[in-house]
């Protein structure tokens, strides 16, 4: 089952306590915004947790926020993997 965590210090939280993460992902997502103008799609940054049981997400609408939180838990995952070519340099 999918769960997403919506701050950054839990989401470190969560991963110092659990110790059956098999890897996390990095990758750049699309999500819909409501503005005055309607709906419109925006770029995101998505971090993903994967255990045995559950895979835990963390949604960034600042890409370099992201990118700094995704070299920040590098030593709690034992595997990072970056799923879009633009972000290969940056973390």
């Amino acid at each position: 089952m999918p769960v997403e965590i919506r701050s950054p210090e839990g989401f470190e939280a969560l991963l110092s306590r659990l110790s059956s993460i098999e890897e996390c992902r990095v990758k750049i997502g699309y999500r819909r915004k409501e503005t005055e103008e309607g709906t419109r799609r925006i770029k995101v940054l998505k971090v993903k947790a994967r255990t045995p049981r559950r895979l835990y997400t963390i949604v960034f609408e600042d890409i370099d926020k992201g990118i700094e939180f995704a070299k920040k838990i590098k030593d709690k995952c034992g595997e990072i993997r970056v799923l879009d070519a633009e972000l290969e340099d940056k973390i």
